[in-house]
């Protein structure tokens, strides 16, 4: 019989008020023993996992967002203990992503019911990420709302919020790419970011050519001087015709490095602050095995 181990994080938007019964029930409902660990500090999660793993489990699943979930790969990249999640985070892309309820009980539900598949594990400057890696306003957006307990509170909503209260203040930064042996990009930058999957803040489709499962990771550069271009990006983003535009650099990628020798930016993935660039990343295809994917397409939740 499979069984679980649940890592809970307390400080995840949702976490503080995790209804523990509804979690067990679910788990009990789908035919699997489960504990939940519950800790804190920035290296429990880790640790925990690694216990969990020495104990024999099937999946380890991560109560919280996708800070947490990045915390347990180092545990469970290149295993055979799958990794799944309880939605409790503030955006809870890779659950979005994946195209789970964001209802914690059917969520796990639908992971209890799916066959584990093999995914794509990204690296930024030694850390693993699921999501997204990102330097310039997306990095900004981030280091802004983890540095401000009650914009996370928003949710969702917290990330355009802060995304403009930015932009007024945003200039372009002269950039120098290497994406595996092609020749280097140069580039005035206003964001790069580095993404997994199609889904920007598990809601846009920022690459829906993307893949969870294709061995690559994808790169997507906008270019720019200044608050006019960066809000004319976003609008077409919205729109879906970002990848339409001559200011935007999108390639697929095993290996990029992205450097800023007259600024350093910020740089985040999976929603925790790495420092600044320059930005190194590489794919590890299929390290990790994980629950709820469908052919690296979102499951309708029909």
């Amino acid at each position: 019989m499979p069984r679980a181990i649940v890592v809970l994080n307390p400080r995840s938007r949702s976490g503080a008020h995790a209804h523990i019964g509804r979690i067990l029930d679910a788990f009990k409902a789908g035919g699997w023993p489960v504990e939940i660990w519950v800790g804190d500090g920035p290296d429990w999660p880790h640790e925990a996992a690694l216990r969990a793993r020495k104990t024999g489990v099937h999946a380890i699943f991560g109560a919280g967002g996708d800070g947490l979930l990045a915390r347990l790969l180092p545990a469970t990249v290149n295993t055979d203990v799958a990794l799944g999640v309880v939605p409790l985070g503030t955006g809870n892309v890779w659950a979005r992503e994946l195209g789970l309820p964001l209802q914690p009980e059917r969520a796990i539900a639908r992971q209890l019911a799916s066959t584990p598949r093999r995914v794509d594990v990204g690296s930024a400057n030694g850390r693993l990420f699921l999501v997204i890696a990102s330097t310039g306003l997306d990095a900004r957006i981030v280091e802004l709302i983890e540095n401000d307990a009650a914009a996370k509170r928003w949710g969702q909503v917290a990330y355009p919020l802060a995304g403009l209260s930015l932009a007024p203040g945003l200039r372009g930064v002269a950039a120098h790419v290497q994406l595996d042996d092609d020749p280097p990009i140069e580039v005035n930058l206003l964001a790069a970011m580095v993404t997994n999957g199609r889904l920007y803040g598990g809601v846009v489709p920022l690459l829906p050519q993307a893949r969870v499962d294709d061995g690559a990771l994808d790169l997507i550069l906008f270019g720019g001087g200044g608050p006019l271009e960066a809000t004319a990006h976003a609008a077409r983003v919205l729109a879906g015709l970002h990848q339409t535009d001559p200011s935007v650099l999108v390639r697929r990628f095993r290996y990029a490095r992205l450097e800023t020798p007259g600024a350093s930016l910020p740089v985040q993935s999976d929603g925790d602050p790495l420092g600044t660039t320059p930005l190194e990343v590489r794919v590890l295809p299929g390290a990790l095995l994980a629950l709820g994917v469908s052919g690296g397409l979102a499951q309708s939740d029909a």
